[in-house]
């Protein structure tokens, strides 16, 4: 299925996390604590710009404002580590915090410039035989994966600097839970869509195998995203977001039954028209009735088709605002802005 604002949402959520430093001259900080206030001021401004983005996405702006926010976010990130290595000393000497960090953001940038993170490629997946398509998805839940596995390393490295010096850390560092547990249901979204919209473009070619064939695989993967839903429904209290995967994965496990009866009788009466039109035999009254059928038949296919994608497109804009209310909910970031904007 394709939706105008369906291939950009996905990947906001992987980018909340990410801090980036300003300062445009060294500092020597008057205090550990003001050291590590500057980092949580840093993560607001990064959320405030997703936050942007991501509404954006949802209020159906132009493509090419939210491909303009996403490059203005980029090079801030591909530029962060250069400036850190430049302008923070550290505390005292102490760089620990900025060097975890500046790991942590190395490998944001590796998985961005590979489209790891971007989970927005429907299309080109889509064009590729089955064995690469499920070879690239389980590669991209593998390194998603890992990411947040570091992303684990610097919120500890956050902490294990915070407990050193004695300082307070504004953020909530259990807020991590909320991106990861986002991140894997983006995942689930994604593989369904993928497939989704391989199945569209097959839909065109009147190939009953493929499409057969394609069904196929959304029931495998499309099964196996539901027990994944089964897996995380515990994860995390806020449980829009899982059920509402559940609601689309289930959703598009049922086009089968809805699509492939239909889809099947308009392949056939095709194939039998084109047969019709190729004999010369056949009677005025026999050729009007075999076209009165291959209309009724493409008709009934693309009614279903329209209706189904319909409901598809507002279950998929309903995800993108349980998605984007999902990360503004749980991360505290209205409590964030006040405390870090009233600091002395």
């Amino acid at each position: 299925m394709k939706t105008a604002n369906r291939n950009q949402i996905v990947f906001a959520a992987f980018f909340v996390m990410l801090f980036i430093t300003q300062n445009g001259n060294a500092q020597n900080y008057r205090n550990p604590q003001a050291y590590i206030e500057d980092f949580e001021r840093n993560e607001l401004f990064v959320k405030e710009s997703l936050i942007e983005y991501t509404t954006a996405v949802i209020t159906i702006s132009p493509d090419y404002r939210t491909k303009a926010t996403l490059e203005r976010i980029f090079k801030k990130l591909e530029n962060v580590n250069t400036i850190l290595l430049r302008n923070d000393i550290g505390l005292m000497g102490d760089t620990d915090l900025r060097d975890a960090f500046i790991r942590m953001n190395a490998k944001t940038v590796s998985l961005l410039r590979n489209k790891i993170l971007i989970l927005n490629d429907y299309s080109e997946q889509s064009i590729l035989d089955y064995p690469q398509i499920l070879k690239n998805l389980s590669f991209k839940e593998n390194e998603i994966s890992s990411y947040y596995k570091g992303l684990i390393d610097y919120e500890n490295s956050k902490r294990d600097f915070a407990l050193k010096y004695a300082v307070v850390i504004i953020g909530d560092i259990k807020t991590k839970n909320a991106f990861e547990s986002n991140a894997n249901q983006n995942i689930i979204f994604y593989k369904m869509n993928v497939l989704d919209e391989k199945l569209t473009v097959l839909l065109k070619e009147r190939d009953l195998e493929n499409v057969k064939e394609c069904f196929k695989y959304i029931d495998i993967i499309g099964t196996e995203c539901l027990k994944k839903t089964d897996q995380y429904k515990n994860d995390f209290k806020d449980a829009s977001l899982n059920n509402a995967n559940i609601g689309l994965v289930t959703f598009m496990l049922k086009q089968k039954e809805t699509l492939l009866p239909a889809y099947s009788n308009y392949v056939k009466k095709y194939d039998e028209f084109q047969k019709i039109k190729a004999d010369k035999t056949i009677s005025d009254a026999q050729y009007n009735t075999e076209v009165k059928l291959y209309n009724n038949a493409k008709n009934l296919f693309f009614d279903t088709l329209y209706n189904v994608q319909l409901s598809k497109k507002e279950m998929v804009d309903s995800w993108y605002v349980t998605n984007s209310k999902f990360l503004i909910n749980n991360t505290d970031f209205a409590n964030q802005q006040d405390k870090l904007t009233n600091l002395d």
